[in-house]
């Protein structure tokens, strides 16, 4: 149901077909868990780096000001995208703040994906 796919910068990697295609969850202490084959397969490499931006986050700011400030309002932002039709997930201010932490951290990426994945805040 989850299996192990590897490691990403020092970060355990696990998919899982419990989990949507092009989605992720990141729970610091124990790793990135993905739908399957995005990382075994290479399906989804942006969204791998997305996620570690969440590690970045956890780094920065400690497991409580993580999970009460980033994770609770990640998952809120997630739960609403599913049931409010304006709702987007990936422009809420966690997400994008995790996007341009990864995005600085990989040496500003020229291919990086801004539509799927902005970097930018939306006003």
């Amino acid at each position: 149901m989850i299996k192990l796919a590897g490691v990403f910068e020092g970060v355990k990697i696990y998919e899982s077909q419990l989990i949507g295609e092009g989605h992720g969850i990141t729970l610091p202490e124990l790793g990135i868990f993905l739908s399957s084959d995005s990382y075994s397969l290479k399906k989804d490499l942006w969204l791998v780096k997305h996620e570690f931006g969440h590690i970045l986050q956890f780094k920065e700011q400690g497991a409580y000001k993580f999970y009460t400030q980033i994770g609770i309002p990640s998952l809120w932002s997630a739960i609403q995208q599913n049931t409010q039709k304006n709702h987007l997930h990936k422009n809420h201010p966690v997400e994008v703040d995790a996007n341009l932490k990864s995005y600085q951290y990989f040496n500003s990426p020229k291919d990086w994906p801004i539509v799927r994945f902005p970097i930018f805040k939306k006003d």
